[in-house]
């Protein structure tokens, strides 16, 4: 196998491509025979891109995942709307094609969140579309030090708001998989959240996290949220004006103290997070393994048709 840096910083990911045999039985082997040294791969660069070999569907990708470590992580409580493929692949987040995902740590608004990602590209799309990627250690040196320290020491309180008749977002009902308020009740309780029932049948729920995480298996300090992205600030001002006014924000976030959050912090935490803004074309057949904690991702805008899968694994 033939092992390149995927962009020009060594600590950044890495692409490994077949020099003979692209088949899947081929990759097995590999994987297999090298499971310490992609462990520490991961461990050094934050994520993995299989390119070149014969990764075909949604089942192929699932049979490299599992072979890869993967083990499925449920998506219940999960934001982004999603469909699913098969038990443990689905789509990638489905918003429309002219936005902008902005980098986040996959359902770092929950204590429990997925430890590795895998994304597996279909269908490239004509133009755009890359996964971004960047790295929690890099957007966290490059942090004032004040947006850090208030960070850590207030952490984030991250608030839903599932709207009657599913006005706006999605509804309890799909985030939580049940028609049963007492199940999402305990749902929710098991996530170490709070929830309040609204008096027209919507629901309200809240979860502090904390925005900075020590990496369970480096001990680096990483940036670990999804702050800018749920506050209001994120979206333009008439978008942002017109469902506020209204109350319809599908959500919003504020310290875990209750204390907003600096707009002019977020705003500079956005520019430091595009400064380290890493892109690279997707190819079909691609398999992109990511560590959640240390990288975050997200999705520019494209052209075309685009079908890209995921897998999220609890290890």
């Amino acid at each position: 196998m033939k092992i390149d840096r995927l962009f020009v910083a060594e600590h950044h990911p890495i692409s490994i491509t077949p020099q003979g045999d692209r088949s899947l039985q081929a990759l097995a082997a590999y994987i297999e025979q090298e499971q310490g040294t992609l462990a520490h791969s991961l461990r050094r660069h934050g994520a993995i891109l299989f390119r070149g070999f014969d990764v075909a569907d949604a089942g192929h990708f699932s049979q490299v995942a599992r072979q890869l470590g993967g083990q499925p992580h449920a998506y219940v409580g999960g934001n982004s709307p999603r469909t699913r493929v098969s038990a443990d692949v689905s789509t990638s987040t489905e918003y429309p094609a002219s936005e902008t995902i902005s980098l986040h740590n996959e359902m770092s608004y929950q204590p429990d969140w997925p430890r590795r990602l895998f994304f597996f590209s279909q269908l490239p799309a004509l133009a755009g579309g890359q996964t971004s990627l960047a790295n929690g250690r890099d957007i966290l040196a490059h942090l004032p030090a004040e947006i850090v320290e208030a960070f850590r020491r207030k952490r984030v309180n991250y608030v839903r708001h599932f709207h009657a008749n599913g006005k706006v977002g999605k509804t309890w009902q799909s985030t939580y998989q049940t028609d049963s308020r007492a199940e999402v009740e305990q749902i929710v309780a098991q996530q170490g959240s709070r929830c309040h029932w609204k008096p027209d049948g919507g629901l309200q729920v809240s979860t502090v996290c904390d925005a900075i995480i020590t990496h369970p298996e480096t001990g680096e300090e990483v940036w670990f949220n999804q702050a800018e992205q749920w506050h209001p600030s994120a979206l333009p001002k008439e978008v942002r004006d017109f469902y506020q006014q209204r109350g319809l924000l599908a959500h919003h976030c504020e310290f875990g103290d209750g204390t907003p959050m600096d707009e002019a912090m977020l705003a500079e935490t956005r520019r430091v997070a595009t400064r380290h803004k890493l892109l690279f074309d997707w190819q079909a057949g691609d398999v992109l393994m990511l560590d959640n904690v240390l990288m975050l991702h997200g999705r520019e805008p494209f052209k075309g048709p685009r079908k890209t899968l995921a897998y999220l694994s609890a290890a």
